[in-house]
């Protein structure tokens, strides 16, 4: 019983310095992590010293009740910010993004909201993700067409005639609705041009009257909130995710970029010749921008006939020797003299 007891003081002492253990930071030293509930982690940053450069500033706004971080270069609201890749990511391929609110686009004869509001990011290390975001329209004779892509011709049509052959049943599938999601790559401009499904009203200029609007948004909050589009015109903003890079443009950030390329803990990529940003390399996780904000992944995948052996930033598979395996548990003094009250002759405990 006595070695039971004591076997149980280890496990509940080792199991608290785990948890003891401390979360590695995920913004700089001094500075503030959160904005509400929304992780604000570096290259973001709020207040002085505590972002990379002027466009991973963020503001935190407290007033109404709730805090809503935003980006202070771009003023749009910051619902959610991705650094790094995670075994929950949607694509194998990692890209850091920003999920922020953008205002939908709506035409001349909508009166029930908004304006006809383009959005415009150019000359930021920012741009609309082509793979998740969905462009959506909704209206009748409705050929609605992302602006400013020349020559490229990207957007949708939906109608609401009785005799469209389209499946009423599907959102968005072409009456009143239409969605496309192969949206071109690199996009710092959000604007849409509303014309006539039929090419003839637009060569003779008939006016087909009609509210029409149109927006981009990300496909995953929009799948996992699976709102009615019509009801979408009653709304001023829509979530949308921004893929962001960092700005190889002065010594600071070269003097970053070169910092992180060297540690082994880190992978960086370089979408061209002036931007770059980094992810944890395989077995380490965190944000990857952080000194000390990347811990080793403590990796399994040696399957159930082979022993794991974690190592920093990976694992090694050992042959099993038998089918009974001795966990040697270190004593403290304290546990020792506890042990040796009761007489008991073994420091170790053998489990089969």
């Amino acid at each position: 019983m006595a070695v039971h007891l004591v076997i149980r003081i280890a496990f509940i002492l080792l199991l608290t310095c785990e948890l003891a253990e401390a979360t590695p930071p995920i913004a700089k030293p001094n500075c503030r992590s959160s904005c509400g509930h929304l992780q604000i982690p570096y290259p973001f940053g709020i207040g002085p010293d505590c972002y990379l450069d002027k466009w991973f500033e963020i503001g935190c706004n407290t007033t109404g009740g709730s805090a809503k971080a935003f980006l202070t270069s771009m003023n749009m609201e910051v619902r959610q910010i991705n650094i790094s890749s995670s075994p929950l990511n949607r694509h194998y391929s990692f890209v850091p993004t920003v999920q922020v609110q953008i205002p939908i686009i709506y035409s001349k004869f909508c009166q029930l909201a908004g304006n006809h509001s383009v959005t415009n990011i150019s000359g930021s290390p920012f741009n609309f993700s082509a793979s998740d975001n969905t462009f959506i329209s909704v209206g009748c004779d409705n050929f609605a067409t992302i602006a400013g892509i020349f020559p490229k011709v990207f957007g949708c049509k939906s109608d609401c005639k009785r005799d469209s052959k389209v499946d009423k049943e599907v959102t968005c599938s072409g009456f009143n609705c239409c969605e496309s999601t192969n949206i071109p790559s690199n996009i710092q401009a959000f604007d849409v041009e509303f014309r006539s499904v039929n090419e003839s009203n637009d060569r003779e200029g008939v006016v087909v009257k009609g509210c029409k609007y149109a927006f981009l948004v990300d496909q995953v909050w929009l799948k996992e909130n699976k709102p009615d589009p019509s009801s979408v015109q009653y709304w001023e903003y829509v979530p949308v995710a921004l893929e962001w890079a960092i700005f190889q443009r002065n010594n600071h950030s070269r003097e970053f970029f070169n910092l992180l390329k060297n540690s082994r803990k880190v992978c960086c990529f370089y979408p061209d010749v002036y931007t770059f940003y980094c992810d944890c390399a395989p077995g380490y996780r965190g944000n990857p921008y952080v000194e000390g904000g990347r811990e080793d992944n403590d990796l399994n995948h040696c399957g159930n006939k082979l022993d794991c052996e974690n190592t920093d930033g990976g694992y090694i598979c050992n042959k099993r020797k038998s089918k009974s395996k001795k966990v040697i548990i270190g004593m403290s003094p304290y546990l020792l003299n506890y042990q040796n009250k009761y007489k008991t002759k073994n420091t170790n405990h053998i489990v089969t």
